[in-house]
């Protein structure tokens, strides 16, 4: 017999239920020690499946617990890559508006951000509100030490009461907007909005017996938003569901989606401008993270503006300084410089040349630099745009033919393209324009129109365009430039008539000569 095996296997647990069937004492020990037997092979069983359980939990436990921690490295290594692409992005977005010279760059920088960023659709509406100049910066003087308070000599009156300080000049009233333009949008909206314009539904003054306007029916929120921020309550406004909002202006099919838009402010803090962004097609509001954000790309699209008009007003505040004192104006009589008076028997002509010399000698030094404001102005005055249609008539013929119908949105084009004359080639070519040589040969037609409107006076009364040239020191150089256009105008006028009148003596004096039967022919 084995009994090493009987010994390990069965020994122990023997041993335990004969001394628990001693204490028991059971009627039927064989029995009770059987029953305990069966029991301690069930315990043991269900100890080694409760064993084997455990460790198949402990086992998925940690599968879970490993799984869990991967997912989270994952999430975080995710988090932080995207946490340094929108870091890049940020500092992308910094440069290029740092960087930016013109305000199609801020806009194209800021809308591709946003675009990159929430992937919504993008665009840039500049309102109506007037086009101000930043004044010329001027250099602080040291503050004046006082000088100690004297007491008065003996007999002598003591010094009178300072005069009471201005009361400051009433606050100014905000420019408000009335209409705004689509000026720029993301790629797949640019076909469809820039250009159009919208209009703010204005209500019929109190008595009158214009009919209201239709509202409520797309006439834009974003004049809320302007409306919103300028009294300092909001500076975004969001329809979270832009269709079911009737005052939203679609300009195509109404979709599901959201509109969300924020003002930026020019350097006087009326409204130049909204960002609007909208997520048509996608089916989604926007986030408070997104409307914040929207709210950040507006206030630096407004300070980059306001950087790059900073620029351009020196420019324009330099060119005014400079032509004071090529073109100075008389500071009692407030006239300008004009040829003196001829002699008698002087040539007409060489008079009209003198005077059309003053503002050529005024022009031709001018540069490039000279026009980068002017080159940006999306208004311009009736006046000014006159003057130019006039002299670009004469320095680029070409487009002779079109400046009865221009805008200054079309000579815009015509200049970017390189169609016309523009900058430094313009002045140089006006100071040294001669009439008499032919210089403007088929542009004369369109410039004498632009003259005349120039120098004809209103039909309801009032003085003639080219008077309020001379009232802003601001548009001094366009006054410059029409004193030229007038004074080239009035040359070539008396070169046709002097060429006239002798074509007119040379046949006359050719049938003179003529054999009596060639003058009956």
């Amino acid at each position: 017999m084995d009994t090493e095996y009987l010994r390990t296997a069965v020994g122990s647990v023997l041993a335990k239920g004969i001394a628990e069937t001693v204490c028991a004492k059971p009627e039927d020990p064989v029995g009770f020690l059987a029953e305990y037997l069966l029991k301690s092979v069930a315990d043991e069983k269900e100890g080694k499946e409760l064993a084997a359980a455990k460790k198949v939990d402990a086992e998925v436990t940690a599968k879970a617990d490993a799984a869990a921690t991967a997912k989270a490295a994952k999430e975080e290594e995710t988090a932080a890559a995207m946490a340094l692409q929108v870091e890049k992005e940020d500092k992308r977005l910094a440069s290029l508006l740092e960087a930016a010279v013109t305000s199609d760059e801020v806009f194209m920088a800021v809308l591709s951000f946003a675009r990159a960023r929430t992937g919504a659709s993008g665009y840039v509406m500049l309102t109506d509100v007037s086009e101000k100049l930043i004044p010329a910066k001027v250099p602080e003087a040291p503050p004046a030490e006082e000088a100690p308070a004297e007491e008065p000599a003996e007999g002598e009156e003591p010094p009178a009461d300072p005069p009471p300080e201005e009361e400051p000049p009433p606050p100014r009233e905000p420019d408000v907007a009335k209409a705004i333009e689509y000026v720029a949008a993301t790629s797949s909206d640019e076909a469809l909005l820039i250009g159009k314009t919208l209009a703010r539904v204005v209500m019929p003054e109190e008595g009158s017996d214009e009919p209201p306007p239709p509202t409520g029916v797309g006439e834009g929120v974003t004049f809320t938003a302007i409306d919103d921020f300028m009294a300092g309550s909001a500076k975004s406004l969001h329809v979270a569901k832009a269709v079911e909002n009737r005052s939203v202006k679609f300009w195509y099919m109404p979709r599901l989606g959201a509109y969300a838009c924020a003002p930026f402010a020019d350097f006087l803090g009326d409204v130049g401008g909204v960002l609007g962004f909208d997520t048509l097609g996608l089916e989604r509001a926007f986030t408070p993270a997104e409307l914040e954000l929207f709210e950040s790309l507006a206030q630096r699209t407004g300070e980059s503006l306001i950087r790059i008009e900073e620029g351009l007003a020196e420019h324009h505040h330099a060119l005014i300084a400079n032509l004071k004192e090529l073109y100075p104006k008389d500071p009692e009589s407030g006239a300008f410089p004009a040829a003196p008076p001829p002699e008698d028997g002087a040539d007409p002509i060489e008079t009209a040349k003198a005077a059309l010399a003053l503002p050529a000698a005024a022009l031709a030094p001018l540069t490039d630099d000279s026009l980068k404001h002017l080159g940006t102005r999306r208004k311009l005055a009736d006046a000014y745009l006159l003057v130019l249609k006039g002299v670009l008539a004469l320095a680029s013929p070409a487009l002779a033919a079109e400046m009865a119908g221009a805008t200054w949105d079309g000579l815009k084009e015509a200049i970017a393209m390189g169609e016309a004359k523009w900058g430094a080639d313009l002045f140089a070519l006006l100071g040294s324009f001669d009439v008499m040589a032919g210089a403007g040969e088929g542009g004369w037609e369109a410039a004498q129109s632009m003259a005349t409107a120039l120098t004809t006076a209103p039909e309801d009364g009032g003085n003639p365009p080219k008077d309020s040239l001379a009232e802003n020191e601001n548009l001094l150089l366009a006054k410059v430039l029409c004193d030229w256009l007038l004074a080239a105008c009035q040359v070539q006028t008396l070169k046709a008539e002097k060429e006239a009148a002798e074509a007119a003596a040379a046949a006359e004096a050719a049938a003179a000569e003529a054999p009596p039967e060639e003058a009956q022919e």
